[in-house]
């Protein structure tokens, strides 16, 4: 395909980037312009990958390549819909099904593979069950709405919202371990008990100890999970 005087001009593709995603792709839909394309590579390309690799690591070179050559050739007429969810609703209909082999199994690219193995959280989240990661990295990586997720693994929100609150209480365990207490001795508590009792006595309490803050993970800035579930259902829910 060539490429007319128009879309050989600056000013025609500086133009592209103050278009919406989705009157990126009803442009594209029709005229197949490959400025218009790339235009739409460059915005997700690196999220999808993101997503795609944490999913399928052992295949997910091939699987973005299958996925973007697709959309090259038959692009999607959304209709109104939104293009991001249009786009993981469908990448996450390509992953290949869940084999023990193929997750042990060696990546094609051995520097996504490196990145894996020396992330601390990246390697949690490789520990969780297919169905509990999927759901963890669309609302946390992908930032879809819990009413989509669930929607996509045909679950019920409630246990879609219990799965992703499990998947996050694990990643967060396998970081940082169990909260442990501190070892007291049998003399130490028997003092702290007859303190504890001399300030109910005098109608006193002794000051709580101020806690440590707990470390942050990324996806605490997400949106909360009851908000998420009912906000923008019209909009958000859009799998076909």
């Amino acid at each position: 395909m060539g490429i007319n005087a128009k879309e050989a001009n600056p000013m025609f593709a500086d133009k592209l980037c103050s278009f919406s995603d989705e009157d990126l792709v009803s442009k594209y839909f029709v005229t197949r312009s490959q400025r218009v394309f790339r235009e739409i590579y460059r915005r997700y390309k690196d999220p999808l990958f993101r997503y795609c690799a944490q999913m399928t690591p052992q295949q997910c070179v091939s699987v973005m390549e299958n996925f973007w050559r697709s959309f090259m050739h038959t692009p999607p007429d959304l209709r109104g819909r939104n293009l991001k969810n249009w786009l993981f609703i469908h990448i996450s209909r390509q992953l290949p099904n869940p084999d023990p082999a193929h997750e042990t199994g060696n990546s094609e690219d051995e520097s996504l593979q490196s990145a894996l193995d020396n992330s601390e959280v990246l390697r949690a989240i490789q520990q969780l069950p297919h169905r509990e990661r999927n759901i963890f990295l669309l609302f946390t990586e992908c930032g879809l709405s819990l009413t989509t997720i669930a929607d996509i693994e045909r679950l019920p929100l409630a246990l879609c919202r219990n799965l992703l609150q499990q998947s996050r209480r694990t990643v967060e365990l396998a970081v940082h371990g169990s909260p442990r207490k501190p070892w007291k001795s049998a003399a130490t508590l028997a003092q702290e008990a007859a303190a504890q009792q001399e300030a109910a006595q005098q109608g006193t309490e002794n000051p709580a100890a101020p806690q440590k803050p707990a470390t942050g993970f990324p996806w605490r800035k997400a949106p909360d999970i009851a908000v998420a579930a009912t906000a923008g259902t019209n909009r958000s829910v859009e799998v076909v």
